[in-house]
């Protein structure tokens, strides 16, 4: 039946548009007929050039083609590859379709072929394969095992460590459920694992995971399985990353958990109504989450320390245990210092005589490296994919350019991550494909190009830290780790300017400070003292070999820097001591010492610790001793000067105290932490906090040594203009920073607003004020302390007010301000605090008042003649 007129213009109009060349010949192949996709694909621009001309002119592969067009008059079809040829004379390959038309007698009539062309594919296989090289070579230098697997099970991919630990090449696992050693009931195991995340798409985390070695042993593997997904979101694989922990794992029985698991600490409770109430726990609770099981109970339990997202899981763990199952969950607390740590607990309900279960016995261990590793586990198994988009290194992929004679001469960049593009400020284009020595000649002035030459030559990974100078592009402080490949090496460079930085604002705050550091390892008998230490002992080492503690002391206080440390070793306590020491130059003076006991399980390892220069102190006390004696001898021939004497003994007296008293907080704040920064030395929190509680011992030093005039003569106290708002941010500040707990601090004072004064008066009057506010409060709720203030013509009036307990004025009203009042005895105290701020204020010609009830908190009013600047 013949086609209608709109059936063969629809013909005419698919042949037209096709994106594949189509062509028709007669039975020799002389073309009758071709499509624009084909002058196109050949390079041909009219129809006369190619009609009636024979196929084999259109091809690289003549006798191949005439084989073809037997083969379609022979079996009517033929599908393959062949080599054609464009008009210009060039090459390229191309997918051929043939196939034979025949009339309604069967008769061969015509010849017909479609064809595509294969340069972008075969160019995209080239580059995927490329890239998948590069990966490799990557995940051949992780030590643990990376896998991958199709739905049946069958390994698709594996790195070195994976081949190496069952004793075969890569290609053997390839293609294999298992090797033929491994128990069946292993390789059951590890399948229905695989199953789940296939059908789930949820991680798989399998803590305990046996195989068995080319040299039949057991091994205990730590295996993570994550699904690979196509385009479409549809999983095509799977992804898992094991790790061999059988050196480091006690195999557990649940039914002894208490007896045979490796925990942080131990603990019981009991289940009364439902409710869970901590009864018991180790001493090791407080060294894992830094609270004693009583500070727990006096938040309202364990759940309030756990953070609030992981209360779910614990919530449906809780829900098992009164079932009566034994298992184990994971959740994240946040600990007393505020830090975040994960944690696995495993628990076992007990059960009484009657078969109900009342209490519970668990076994918790701190897995926060773990889960850090785990992270790093599922990068790493994406094949440096998303590391690449989203790493804070600058990553640069280099192949090494050789001359004739196999010499490396430069390093061709042949892929970088965004990062290493924001780092040098081109553009990728701008970098790919071009030398490192060609574009950034600074490699081989500075000897970059021969350690990378080395790196690739002897196979051997390099990690330092180095400068580029302000004249050269991207100028700053670096690290970077260089790795060698098959065909060259890979850089990950880290800008670490910030953190140099801070390092030596560290170093130049430890030195206004003079407080230094030292490390003392006990198993090597060997202290390392910091630069600033070093400085203040005079010694030309910083290592001093064959020492214990007492070095930091002279003869006469040796003995007892001995006891301490074995009292420290025995107790796991701190020692902070005032002692002579004798510096390198046989100078002697007076230092405080700080020191931190480390412990490796329950064996102290050595010490950590501080020792900050007191000898100015220490002169300045004796000299008020000398003084105070002077002035009992001469107090009869000096009647008439009574009253002067007095002051400038009550001022020295407050000197006295405010050193001891200011000054212990923020060098306790720097000691405390740069002991934390040694654990994170990247933290800019921590950073931030010790640069500001230097600021604050400085500003100290220089109010204090204004105090120390007022010694020479007998003349007012000399006033300077107070920043009144500042100058209570900065106590703040100074005491939260050591608080431990979370204060909620409202300042409403106006930033101008000032006072003519004495300023080391009104910081001693503040602190003391912020500093019972804080102490006294319920540490079961926020401190919450509030600050505003009232003007009239002739006064300013200061009100700081709390949420603390409150007073009971009617008993104890006339009694606040006396010298040795205490209000509570349980906590620390000398009940010299509000006694000097009442002093120091009508020093400065003002008053202090308190409003309070029992229960609803204090409000101080300070009151100060208004001389506005």
């Amino acid at each position: 039946m013949a086609l209608e007129l709109t059936d063969q213009r629809l013909i005419n109009t698919i042949l037209t548009q096709s994106v594949q060349a189509i062509v028709i010949s007669d039975l020799e192949g002389n073309l009758e007929y071709v499509n624009p996709a084909f002058l196109s694909l050949w390079g041909y621009d009219h129809l006369d050039e190619v009609i009636g001309q024979n196929t084999l002119k259109f091809t690289d592969e003549v006798e191949k083609t005439k084989l073809i067009l037997s083969e379609i008059l022979n079996h009517s079809q033929w599908t393959g590859e062949i080599t054609a040829k464009r008009k210009d004379g060039t090459t390229f390959d191309i997918a051929v379709t043939a196939y034979s038309s025949k009339d309604k007698q069967g008769n061969t009539t015509h010849l017909l072929a479609s064809f595509s062309d294969l340069s972008k594919t075969k160019e995209l296989e080239q580059y995927l394969k490329e890239r998948e090289i590069y990966f490799s070579q990557i995940l051949d230098s992780i030590t643990d095992l990376v896998f991958c697997k199709d739905k049946n099970f069958k390994v698709t991919y594996a790195n070195k460590a994976c081949a190496d630990f069952y004793g075969v090449s890569k290609q053997e696992l390839i293609g294999i459920q298992d090797v033929d050693y491994n128990k069946k009931e292993y390789t059951k195991a590890y399948n229905f694992e695989d199953q789940k995340v296939f059908e789930t798409g949820i991680t798989s985390y399998v803590r305990r995971e046996p195989n068995i070695t080319k040299n039949n042993i057991t091994r205990i593997l730590e295996t993570v399985k994550n699904p690979i997904r196509d385009g479409h979101g549809a999983i095509k694989e799977i992804v898992g990353v094991s790790r061999d922990i059988t050196e480091t794992l006690v195999l557990e029985d649940r039914l002894q958990l208490v007896t045979e698991l490796t925990s942080d600490y131990i603990y019981t409770a009991n289940i009364t109504n439902g409710e869970v109430v901590a009864e018991w726990s180790s001493k090791e609770l407080t060294t894992t989450s830094g609270y004693s099981i009583e500070e727990i109970g006096k938040l309202g339990g364990w759940f309030n320390i756990i953070l609030k997202e992981d209360l779910t899981y614990l919530a449906e763990r809780m829900t098992k245990i009164l079932k009566g199952e034994t298992g184990v969950v994971e959740y994240r607390i946040r600990t007393k210092s505020g830090k975040i740590k994960w944690l696995r607990d495993y628990t076992r309900p007990i059960l009484n005589d009657t078969g109900k279960i009342n209490s519970i016995i668990g076994a918790v261990k701190d897995i926060t490296s773990e889960k850090e590793t785990e992270l790093k586990y599922i990068s790493s198994s994406q094949r440096y994919q998303a590391a690449m988009k989203s790493a804070l290194e600058a990553i640069y992929f280099l192949e090494t350019s050789k001359n004739r004679d196999g010499e490396i001469i430069d390093f061709i960049i042949s892929d970088v991550n965004e990062k290493a593009v924001e780092q040098l400020g081109m553009k990728k284009e701008e970098l790919i494909g071009k030398g490192i020595c060609q574009l950034f000649p600074i490699n081989r002035e500075n000897g970059f190009f021969e350690k990378y030459k080395k790196v690739a030559e002897t196979n051997t990974p390099l990690e330092e830290e180095f400068q580029i100078p302000g004249n050269y592009v991207a100028p700053g402080y670096y690290y970077h780790q260089v790795l060698p490949t098959n065909d060259g090496i890979v850089i990950q460079n880290r800008d670490i300017s910030d953190r140099k930085r801070m390092e030596e604002l560290l170093l130049r705050t430890n030195r206004l400070a003079k407080v230094g550091s030292f490390d003392y390892d006990l198993t090597k008998k060997q202290i390392t003292l910091s630069i600033v230490a070093t400085e203040i002992l005079v010694q030309s080492s910083n290592h001093i070999e064959g020492a214990d503690l007492s070095f930091f002391g002279t003869e006469l206080f040796r003995t007892i820097i001995n006891q301490k440390e074995s009292h420290c070793i025995k107790t796991k306590d701190n020692f902070d001591l005032e002692c002579l020491v004798r510096a390198g130059s046989g100078y002697e003076f007076w230092i405080r010492i700080i020191a931190t006991p480390k412990f490796l399980e329950n064996t102290c390892i050595g010490f950590y610790g501080a020792i900050q220069n007191i000898h100015d102190q220490k002169l300045i006390q004796d000299s008020l001793l000398e003084k105070e004696t002077l002035l009992l001898t001469k107090n009869k021939e000096l009647e008439s000067l009574v009253q002067i004497t007095k002051k400038q003994n009550d001022r020295l007296k407050e000197y006295t105290y405010i050193t001891s008293h200011n000054l212990r907080a923020p060098i306790a704040n720097l000691i405390s932490l740069t002991s934390m920064l040694k654990e994170t030395p990247s933290n800019m929190v921590l950073l931030g906090l010790i640069e500001s509680s230097s600021y604050q011992l400085d500003q100290i030093i220089r109010n204090l040594n204004e105090l120390l005039n007022i010694e020479k003569d007998s003349k007012e106290l000399p006033k300077s203009t107070i920043l009144i708002k500042e100058s209570i941010d900065a106590q703040l500040l100074l005491l939260k920073n050591g608080a431990n707990r979370e204060i909620e601090f409202t300042n409403q004072l106006p930033e101008d607003l000032k006072l003519l004064g004495f300023q080391a008066y009104f910081d001693s009057i503040v602190n003391n004020i912020l500093n019972n506010a804080i102490k006294y409060s319920n540490t079961n709720q926020v401190c919450k302390i509030f600050v505003s203030y009232e003007e009239t013509e002739d006064s300013l009036k200061i009100e700081i007010t709390d949420n603390g307990p409150g007073i009971d004025i009617s008993r104890h009203g006339d009694k606040i301000f006396k010298m040795n009042f205490r209000l509570r005895q349980d906590i620390e105290g000398k009940g010299m605090g509000l006694f000097l701020a009442k002093h120091q204020i009508e020093a400065m010609k003002g008053s202090i008042e308190v409003k309070s009830e029992l229960g609803k908190g204090c409000t101080f009013y300070l009151t100060f003649p208004k001389t506005i600047l």
